[in-house]
């Protein structure tokens, strides 16, 4: 069961995943020894799933970041996601039941290269439309 210094636990790492545990315990006037405690539970529990870096994708030389929707026929669905798992390029690759049923993100230096990785995806066997989408700015 989570309470709210659970909550309150998660809600720090998330926005800051490198939060020393001796900052949440102040926050939470608590012992050190309790916040590695509950967040070793949270990870046993598999709720706290792993920890990730944000990405400053410019910095590496990419122009832009696409999120890319892609559609399928029911029957290569799932082939058609695990031909994407494996293209280095493909970033947090999702199912959606929204506009597309499969969501993921690229980062491109140049729209020749995205017209490449659109072509690409669209050559994958039982893809039946892809569409990307030019983050302009993320908050």
């Amino acid at each position: 069961m989570v309470d709210n210094k659970d909550k309150t636990i998660l809600e720090m790492l998330e926005e800051n995943a490198r939060t020393s545990f001796t900052d949440i315990a102040k926050k939470l006037e608590i012992s050190e020894a309790a916040i590695r405690k509950r967040v070793k539970k949270l990870e046993n529990e598999h709720i706290i799933l792993g920890y990730k870096a944000s990405v400053n994708y410019k910095k590496l030389g990419y122009s832009n970041k696409i999120i890319m929707g892609v559609d399928t026929t029911p029957e290569l669905y799932f082939k058609v996601m695990n031909v994407l798992k494996d293209f280095s390029y493909v970033k947090n690759l999702t199912t959606s039941s929204g506009d597309h049923m499969i969501m993921f993100d690229v980062w491109v230096k140049n729209m020749k290269e995205l017209n490449n990785i659109v072509e690409e995806v669209n050559s994958i066997q039982g893809v039946t439309n892809s569409c990307p989408s030019i983050i302009h700015e993320e908050f």
